[in-house]
């Protein structure tokens, strides 16, 4: 392995500065549960490491008016919170089945991100509750949305000098229900196959409809042409059953250690399935 300088900056400032003294030779890292690993398995080369631990201007989880979280945010944080369980179930169950719960108090929710892998089980739920990503840099602030910040595996919007701050989430519509759903090989392991799903219902019709999955895909997918199915109508099994058709008609997993491109097609049309259920038996 590679050896690498290190660094704890203390301030956004301080940690652009570096980055730029460094010609961008540098990786910025949160919990490091991603990125020590492709370190060691050298798929990464990095000069130096800026760590973003001290930075207090990324940590917190505020709920006054939606969700707001900074991205230094551990996950076991994120699984603990009671005001995410109770409005956001679908985030806090992704944080709960997350690797273990050692890893989880290292792994923030901005490092599962900017990993940028299409099983990031923080991706789905996010992309469903339709998250906006504050990222700066030495250029200022600016805003995405969760669905624009994926660009390929491992690859994101972000510049080199550029971090993501917080995660915004919107306020929760009465008569909304949402689910995450997971498998893999065994409990800790990244997932096969993800997927979440939020419904809005009024008078038993539903009005909006957000349908994700991932692993299945180069990024995690939003399931647009599907939602647009589902809103309008009654949820009853025989749409169940065409939802989960048509999620494997818009999937393009891969074949891996882990599954097949087959098995994988079947499972997310039975995740997405039985998530829209758990949502809809949440909506009340």
């Amino acid at each position: 392995m590679k050896k690498f300088d290190y660094y704890q900056p203390e301030s956004l400032k301080e940690a652009y500065g570096l980055m730029e003294k460094l010609n961008g030779e540098a990786r910025f890292i949160a919990g490091g549960t991603d990125v020590i690993v492709r370190i060691k398995q050298g798929a990464l080369h990095p000069d130096a490491l800026i760590s973003l631990r001290r930075i207090s201007a990324l940590k917190g989880l505020g709920n006054e008016d939606g969700l707001s979280m900074g991205s230094m945010t551990l996950f076991r944080d994120i699984e603990r919170d009671p005001a995410i369980a109770r409005d956001y179930p679908a985030l806090g169950e992704a944080a709960s089945v997350l690797a273990n719960p050692q890893v989880r108090n290292v792994a923030t929710i901005g490092g599962n991100l900017c990993n940028a892998a299409p099983s990031a089980d923080a991706a789905p739920p996010l992309m469903v509750l339709e998250a906006t990503l504050t990222i700066e840099g030495p250029g200022g602030q600016r805003e995405v949305s969760i669905e624009d910040f994926f660009r390929g595996p491992g690859e994101t919007c972000l510049e080199h000098t550029e971090v993501v701050t917080r995660i915004t989430i919107p306020k929760k519509r009465k008569g909304t229900g949402m689910a995450f759903l997971k498998i893999g090989r065994v409990a800790q392991d990244i997932a096969i196959a993800n997927a979440a799903a939020l419904i809005v219902v009024e008078n038993g019709v539903c009005r909006k409809c957000r349908l994700s999955a991932g692993a299945v895909a180069p990024v995690p997918l939003r399931l647009k042409r599907i939602e647009g199915i589902v809103e309008g109508r009654k949820i009853e099994p025989d749409l169940l059953d065409r939802v989960a058709e048509m999620v494997q008609e818009d999937v393009s997993p891969i074949t891996d250690v882990r599954s097949t491109a087959q098995y994988r097609k079947t499972v997310s049309g039975i995740l997405v399935k039985r998530a829209i259920k758990e949502a809809l038996d949440r909506a009340g």
